[in-house]
């Protein structure tokens, strides 16, 4: 798991907005630091040299609020695998 960033607050739709420092694509599951499910990457804002990153809450398990200041993750890219030559 690789660190997506701090949560810094909540916005008017309850998404989380983190403070990134990586930019996952749009999608990517994002965890805590339990590794448990927290959502997924909404979307990407910002200048380019200190994006944020909104996160949709999965509001089924958590309450956005109390997600504030911690610290999320998400998986990083994928392995490619090596094509042997034949």
């Amino acid at each position: 798991m690789r660190a997506l960033g701090r949560v810094r607050l909540v916005s008017r739709h309850g998404n989380l907005v983190v403070e990134a420092r990586e930019v996952p694509e749009i999608g990517e599951k994002v965890y805590d630091d339990r590794m448990t499910l927290v959502g997924y990457v909404y979307d990407v804002v910002g200048p380019v040299r200190s994006p944020f990153v909104l996160v949709k809450v999965d509001t089924s398990r958590w309450r956005p609020e109390a997600l504030v200041g911690k610290l999320l993750y998400w998986q990083g890219p994928r392995r490619r695998e090596k094509r042997k030559k034949a």
